[in-house]
């Protein structure tokens, strides 16, 4: 077996702390234009004005908790997020969030805080920072445990629109309007995704920072999800509801513990 298959990421010397800690200081700057706010719009809609306990997974900077209590100012809910990353959970306590709002340092695949939690969810490809899928399994059937009978996992991912490998390189301008090279590699014999952006500002000084994701299918999610008895509850396009097909390149799911 070679060094390079012995990391679980598939890339040398990457780990649990690799992205967060690598992306922490530009994550802000760089994704202020993401394009997700249906998420969250979509779960709020379903809860109760009263107050829920909420775990989001890879919690990072805090943006979308900050979402979540613009959606929600007088709830009052009780939100734990988990991040492996100290560093962008450095930033995230520099945001002055209220009490109701407390942050762990650990790998989400590796450990959750004890529940009931009402809703648990995974912002934005998050879940796919998992190195493989027995740490999916893990983390999945984690969830399962600190769910509320009548609690709900929410996703929120991507579905690469090639099954093609292929390798990338282009200039990108981030939302700060910075400019850096972006590279990728897609490997759909493994499901991996991997990348780094180089940012030659001054700034920074000349910074490479890198990434890997695991992507799973919507079927091989939900069969993971049943065997740690959750059941697909309801998933669409996006958080307005558009009907999910076979062309769609993003899904929002919702699972329920198995009845």
């Amino acid at each position: 077996m070679s060094h390079h298959e012995a990391n679980p990421y598939g890339v040398d010397g990457y780990d649990a702390t690799t992205y967060g800690d690598s992306f922490a200081e530009v994550y802000d700057q760089w994704y202020a234009d993401l394009d997700d706010a249906d998420f969250l719009e979509s779960i709020v809609s379903s809860l109760p004005p009263q107050s829920v306990r909420v775990l989001e997974l890879g919690v990072g900077t805090g943006r979308l908790v900050a979402q979540w209590l613009s959606l929600r100012p007088a709830s009052g809910d009780t939100i734990i997020g988990i991040d492996s990353s100290a560093a962008m959970l450095q930033i995230a306590q520099e945001k002055n969030f209220p009490a109701s709002v407390s942050f762990i340092c650990g790998d989400f695949s590796e450990q959750l805080p004890n529940g009931p939690f009402d809703v648990v969810f995974i912002g934005y490809n998050t879940l796919f920072n998992v190195p493989d899928e027995s740490a999916l399994q893990a983390c999945i059937s984690r969830i399962a445990h600190v769910l509320a009978p009548t609690g709900s996992l929410y996703i929120d991912a991507v579905i690469p629109n090639s099954t093609e490998a292929s390798t990338r390189e282009s200039m990108q301008t981030m939302a700060s309007g910075e400019e850096v090279l972006a590279t990728s590699h897609h490997d759909p014999a493994t499901q991996r995704i991997t990348g780094t952006f180089t940012h030659p500002g001054a700034e920074h000084g000349a910074h490479i920072r890198s990434w890997a994701v695991r992507y799973f299918t919507p079927p091989q999610l939900d069969a993971i999800a049943e065997q740690s008895g959750l059941t697909l509850f309801s998933r669409y396009a996006d958080g307005r509801q558009t009907a999910f097909t076979s062309d769609s390149h993003r899904h929002i799911s919702r699972y329920s513990p198995t009845m």
